[in-house]
């Protein structure tokens, strides 16, 4: 008897697999801890990327999707029984009562109580799979409708040795670092400017390693860098480490050697996201190529105080195996 013939998947194929085993986890574990690197780990997926991979495919990040499930969840049990709120809390994987009316009054404007009373029935548009209004901000949007595909510019090798110096910064407001980005490069300009070392610069860089679990959140690192000596666009000179007083958060940090797909952004930092996006979505799948176990760089291509917006030019760096 033949053997039945053996699926062939594609690597599009696998990441729909791979976030589709996600999907599946969140709904089966709503009452326990279900954070990107949780969900990381289900999926076999690296941590540096899984978050971006996930909104790519899905259309929102990791924390609105579990806080539409859980509301979903909550709703529907509100409506349909009489258990008390604080058990339907812990079900759906919030910790009190007031902490589920809390999300509920953020999120969907009502209240369990107003709920059970059939006062308030707009919670009903969580039904529809994508609507994430109030969950999920506009500025997550995926949407680059009408933009040619994502290419890589260039494939290139960072070597061993590239140190940069950095200064870290915390806190996402409505999946929005901007805050963030301002104190952290903020620090590492006055480190700059009270060495008299501006004028050394050879690469301006950044990067968030931490995956946001949610749209406000206070913890998610921004890390802003630059590298004295070593031009990475260009790949040229040597890296120095010049004298500089380690104050607040600065620290020399090494940057991950080895081999990286190069793609260029031009237009403003606030749209990088639809960038990131494309290339999780669009580019990665059909490359074959696969990714290497730590974090993306972006590169800073020109001075953002003296550029106009829609000429921003950024360079993102995708590392790989």
């Amino acid at each position: 008897m033949p053997k039945p013939a053996r699926r062939i998947f594609s690597t599009a194929d696998r990441h729909v697999e791979l976030i589709a085993r996600a999907l599946a986890h969140i709904d089966a574990q709503l009452d326990g801890p279900l954070d990107a690197a949780t969900l990381a780990d289900r999926a076999a997926m690296s941590r540096f990327h899984f978050h971006r991979v996930f909104l790519a495919h899905v259309g929102c990040s990791v924390g609105a999707y579990v806080s539409w499930r859980r509301l979903l969840r909550a709703c529907a049990l509100l409506a349909s029984g009489r258990e008390p709120v604080l058990e339907i809390a812990l079900v759906v994987g919030y910790d009190s009562a007031q902490a589920l009316a809390k999300a509920m009054r953020r999120e969907l404007g009502t209240t369990p109580t107003a709920l059970r009373r059939g006062d308030a029935a707009a919670w009903t548009n969580l039904m529809q799979p994508w609507r994430l209004p109030a969950i999920a901000s506009s500025s997550s949007s995926t949407s680059n409708a009408g933009a040619p595909p994502m290419q890589a510019s260039r494939f290139t090798t960072l070597p061993a040795g590239i140190t940069a110096l950095t200064a870290t910064a915390r806190g996402m407001v409505q999946h929005n670092m901007t805050r963030a980005a301002q104190q952290a490069f903020g620090e590492l300009l006055a480190a700059l400017d009270a060495a008299d070392l501006r004028n050394q610069v050879a690469s301006w860089m950044c990067m968030v390693p931490d995956a946001p679990k949610g749209p406000d959140d206070p913890h998610c690192r921004y890390v802003a860098g630059v590298v004295f000596g070593y031009e990475m666009a260009s790949g040229t000179g040597e890296c120095q480490q010049p004298d500089v007083a380690l104050l607040g958060s600065l620290v020399w940090q090494p940057l991950a050697p080895g081999r990286y797909a190069v793609f260029s952004h031009i237009g403003p930092y606030e749209a990088l996201h639809r960038s990131w996006s494309a290339i999780y979505r669009d580019w990665l799948p059909g490359s074959g190529e696969q990714l290497r176990d730590v974090p993306p760089l972006e590169l800073v291509m020109n001075n953002p105080h003296t550029t106009p917006p829609e000429l921003l030019h950024t360079e993102i760096w995708l590392p790989l195996a």
